[in-house]
């Protein structure tokens, strides 16, 4: 299903991905973790979370900018570091679904709008 990816160097994609394990963890390159917070449910208005390398503190990744925005770490200091992979929170046991073909355009389109400094990237893995 296709979803958003944010890179460290603030491009944005649209990927396409089966949301298992498996895929996650190579699209994120490590141990997968579910960030959610307030202000992503502010902007996208449903329960979209990102999904970052769990252990990208202790592989000295890179720190990403839209990550760290959405996980405002103005306030408390901790980082987003690695890729970020955008999905849709779903029923009861932390599943977790792509943003869906239109709508994953729709949400990269607004957000190169609301926020300049990210660059759009070629759609990978078709």
């Amino acid at each position: 299903m296709k979803t958003l990816k944010i890179t460290t160097d603030n491009k944005i994609s649209i990927i396409d991905l089966d949301f298992d394990h498996k895929s996650l963890r190579e699209e994120v390159g490590g141990y997968v973790e579910l960030v959610r917070t307030q202000k992503l449910l502010d902007y996208f208005k449903t329960k979209v979370v990102m999904i970052v390398d769990e252990e990208g503190l202790v592989k000295n990744l890179p720190v990403n900018p839209m990550g760290c925005y959405f996980y405002d770490t103005n306030k408390h200091g901790n980082p987003i570091v690695g890729d970020v992979i955008l999905g849709l929170l779903v029923g009861f046991d932390m599943d977790v679904i792509g943003l869906g073909d239109r709508d994953a355009e729709q949400w990269m389109e607004k957000m190169l709008k609301d926020f300049p400094v990210l660059q759009k990237e070629n759609i990978v893995n078709e």
